[in-house]
């Protein structure tokens, strides 16, 4: 992190606005390096260690963290009726904005990203870049091996929306995993519909290059390791 004025530093960090910064020095609240910080504009880097009433404040630009969104629940920030991915989180994570990279159907679990990096998620879910998204899924009936390409090839739906390629591996009759690169309202649901099939049970278990971790349980999180971030970071600039 390049060096920052403390005030911005702490207004970053949600911990105090640059009114209450200048109360906290004066009070001898905040210190830097265990010595008392006098200035508002004193600049502090990665460095430096500063504290706000005895406790470290640590900052970072962006918050990713991995959840294993649970069904029940909607991929948005807010809803009049249900609740959302947000409300699994502690009230710790409300004040750093976040929403969901993507959006899940309500009664689909799996892998969701929650973060405030709307640059990146807007480029991620472009077109453009082809981000590939892979799920887990069970159908109520088997299909056979001809509905599988024709799905694979781009399949026409009631709207008239033809899908783009995809892949589609079967482990059973009536069950595989289907990766795309596009995320159109309730596709995948409706691509096996249009083969006159319906989906049972529908689980993303990966975003890009980003694997849900076997050990969440469902309505668990962890923030994204450094090698997870990276997926984040290229889509930056």
């Amino acid at each position: 992190m390049e060096k920052i004025r403390l005030d911005k530093f702490l207004s970053n960090a949600k911990i105090l606005s640059r009114k209450e910064t200048v109360v906290a020095l004066k009070r001898q609240e905040i210190t830097i390096n265990d010595k008392p910080a006098t200035k508002k504009e004193q600049l502090v880097g990665s460095d430096d260690i500063i504290k706000y009433k005895g406790n470290i404040v640590t900052y970072e630009k962006y918050i990713y963290l991995m959840l294993n969104k649970p069904a029940g629940y909607v991929s948005s920030t807010d809803d009049p009726r249900d609740k959302t991915v947000l409300d699994l989180l502690p009230d710790i994570y409300k004040k750093y904005d976040l929403f969901p990279c993507g959006r899940l159907d309500k009664d689909t679990v799996g892998l969701v990203i929650l973060t405030n990096n709307g640059i990146a998620t807007h480029k991620l879910l472009s077109p453009k870049y082809h981000v590939k998204k892979t799920y887990y899924f069970e159908l109520a009936e088997p299909i056979s091996s001809d509905k599988i390409k024709v799905i694979e090839d781009g399949i026409l739906l009631a709207d008239g929306y033809v899908t783009k390629p995809c892949k589609v591996d079967m482990t059973t009759t009536t069950s595989g995993h289907i990766t795309l690169t596009e995320g159109k309202y309730h596709e995948i649901k409706r691509m096996f519909g249009a083969s006159n099939n319906k989906i049972t049970y529908l689980k993303r278990i990966s975003f890009d290059k980003i694997l849900l971790d076997e050990n969440l349980k469902e309505g668990d999180f962890r923030p994204l390791t450094d090698e997870e971030k990276q997926v984040f970071e290229q889509y930056e600039s």
